[in-house]
């Protein structure tokens, strides 16, 4: 069975080659020098050499405050990006994986964790873009996961975007530190995620789904949790109020639970307290 994986430098493509390599796959990871998501050209080219089964789609623009300051480029790659994807693959009917965000459910619960009933609001040009993606997919393919994950952390300690070892780095040297407490969501394992995608891609699922590790926790909560684990001596104290003010007018509530996933007896991602202890117990060893 052949994978092709968009977005092949990410953290979350590097995971899913771990996860996904073995004698029962031929995997295509391809970042943007091989595989230019804006051009339809060369989409076409790519998937039409490789003649995938499987079509991983992580490839994205992920910075929420650069895309409130270039709209154009989000939807360039969010939209535009994935549309190219969806034509390639109309011919040659591959299994699309779409990867998308619990912050497109937008503002409309304060702390109640969102499932998949609820009705997408989406409040950033990021998660707006995301959502646009979402819904060509689903006009135009009828083998499609979308995949809504949130604070999806993991990767290699000298990983440019590893959230969890540069909070305990930033706690070197310090006796204290602030983190906002006014955002809640689910810190979510990079491994879990792939997992989950990996079962839900044996089973021959179909539909939108809620990929997120158990349980809410603030950013203060969630930071607090990293530097006990690596018995930091630094204290993390909650912020100021608007301490940390974006561009992006983000929810303060990015929670999600997988009800679905429950609902199916599928669900393999554990709490997210149990998933960040194990991840950084493979960091420190």
């Amino acid at each position: 069975m052949k994978i092709l994986i968009t977005g092949g430098n990410g953290m979350l493509s590097k995971q899913l080659v771990k996860d996904f390599s073995s004698h029962e796959y031929e995997l295509f990871a391809y970042g943007r020098d091989k595989l230019d998501v804006c051009s339809r050209e060369n989409v076409k080219d790519v998937v039409t050499q490789t003649s995938p089964d499987i079509i991983i789609h992580t490839a994205a623009f992920t910075n929420v405050d650069a895309c409130e300051k270039d709209v154009d480029l989000s939807y360039k790659i969010n939209l535009i990006g994935t549309q190219n994807l969806v034509e390639s693959n109309i011919d040659i009917n591959a299994k699309f994986v779409y990867i998308s965000s619990t912050g497109c459910y937008g503002t409309s619960k304060h702390k109640e964790a969102y499932s998949e009933l609820d009705v997408p609001e989406p409040t950033t040009v990021h998660h707006k873009s995301k959502l646009t993606g979402e819904e060509f997919v689903k006009a135009h393919l009828n083998d499609y996961l979308i995949l809504r994950t949130g604070w999806l952390y993991g990767g290699d300690k000298d990983d440019a975007k590893n959230f969890v070892y540069k909070r305990y780095l930033e706690s070197l040297g310090k006796e204290e530190m602030f983190s906002d407490q006014s955002q809640i969501g689910n810190p979510t394992y990079v491994g879990d995620f792939a997992n989950q995608i990996k079962t839900l891609i044996q089973e021959k699922c179909l539909g939108v789904f809620n990929c997120v590790n158990s349980g809410t926790a603030s950013r203060f909560e969630y930071v607090k949790k990293i530097i006990e684990l690596f018995e930091s001596d630094c204290r993390v104290l909650p912020a100021p109020p608007d301490s940390f003010k974006r561009l992006a007018p983000v929810s303060n509530n990015e929670s999600a639970i997988n009800y679905k996933l429950d609902l199916m007896g599928l669900n393999v991602m554990p709490s997210w307290e149990s998933a960040l202890q194990g991840y950084i117990n493979s960091l420190i060893k």
